[in-house]
């Protein structure tokens, strides 16, 4: 039999519960030139019993001695992977029958991209939908900025280079703790290829009590600080913990923000600017994305009025090509009219 041109890697923990609907929506791909590459990590309910019940040969089962962790485990995975790409799978998630063929798709028609990933919806214990399509959109030259601050993918919606993979793998960044171990990888394997999130449904993401998320959430919260401050280092930035919840803030463009917390956001985003410009770690696109979460920033809070136009046009951010006459025009607006409703209400107050 020829080389599979997909490795569907998936890691296997006690998800008997779950596991036979995740094979099954890989053999029920529209694109059949793949190999599913299953790690049991020494499963102690049914787990081998569901994936014995299915015969096909590209199925390949390798059960772990001993409970190896989740990092050893995928690991274990790549190791194994012939593809050219990999594309995850969790054992308690689900691939739409046409996610192989646009991901495949997509990496052979664009040079010099290594990972992609999708849009997906949030599903329940019961398989039942709850959440409407999600897909954090971007241009792919942000996503090195856009890492800085969060991950920005779902595991199970990614398929990247087989290779690229196998020459990071995936790092255990906190001692005997690996959960968000796939941030890192996304994280590294943006340092030399382009990414990128198709805006097209192709996953369901399961939550439910036992997973990882829920269970690990302190841990993997730690994990995810972790990642950022070893990025914020490579731009010689070190900081305390009250300046990385204002960094990690940044992320969401909240309204109602104290004006004094949006001059703090102001300055942070400018030493990130600088630092990047000193250092040249991320290229020009991340001081394009800074820009964007500025005016996103600053439209959020126009209730302030004739102060966040002045404090918006105080940041040399405000005058990135990015943000077009169009957005200064409806910044101006709204901005004018919060000031001039402000006026009124005091007036007949």
């Amino acid at each position: 039999m020829s080389s599979p041109l997909i490795s569907v890697n998936m890691a296997a923990f006690n998800a008997d519960r779950y596991i036979a609907e995740a094979i099954q929506s890989v053999i029920s791909q529209t694109f059949q030139n793949w190999e599913l590459i299953i790690i049991n990590d020494c499963s102690t309910d049914n787990t081998a019993e569901e994936i014995s019940k299915f015969r096909d040969e590209r199925i390949k089962v390798f059960h772990n001695q001993q409970n190896e962790g989740i990092v050893y485990t995928r690991n274990r995975g790549l190791h194994y992977s012939q593809g050219k790409y990999v594309a995850v799978l969790d054992a308690d998630d689900v691939f739409l029958p046409e996610k192989l063929s646009v991901q495949f798709n997509f990496l052979e028609n664009h040079n010099g991209y290594g990972m992609v990933g999708s849009a997906f919806r949030f599903i329940d214990d019961e398989s039942q939908k709850i959440s409407d399509v999600t897909c954090w959109y971007a241009k792919a030259e942000h996503f090195p900025a856009i890492l800085i601050f969060n991950n920005f993918f779902v595991h199970s919606s990614t398929m990247f280079l087989t290779q690229l993979a196998k020459d990071i793998l995936y790092k255990p960044l906190l001692k005997g703790c690996a959960p968000g171990e796939e941030y890192q990888l996304f994280v590294e394997i943006a340092r030399t290829h382009k990414i990128y999130n198709i805006n097209q449904e192709l996953t369901y993401y399961r939550q439910h009590p036992s997973s990882i998320s829920k269970v690990r959430e302190d841990k993997i919260n730690e994990y995810i600080d972790l990642i950022i401050l070893n990025q914020l280092k490579r731009l010689h930035i070190f900081p305390d913990n009250k300046e990385l919840a204002l960094h990690k803030s940044i992320r969401f463009a909240f309204d109602n923000l104290e004006l004094s917390y949006i001059k703090n956001i102001k300055n942070w985003l400018q030493q990130l600017v600088q630092q990047n410009k000193n250092l040249v770690v991320y290229g020009d696109f991340f001081e394009e994305y800074l820009a964007s979460k500025w005016y996103e920033i600053a439209k959020f809070n126009a209730g302030y009025g004739i102060k966040m136009l002045l404090l918006f046009y105080s940041s040399p951010l405000a005058f990135n090509s990015i943000i077009d006459m169009g957005k200064r025009k409806f910044l101006h607006s709204r901005c004018l009219y919060e000031a001039k409703n402000k006026l009124f209400k005091n007036k007949y107050a």
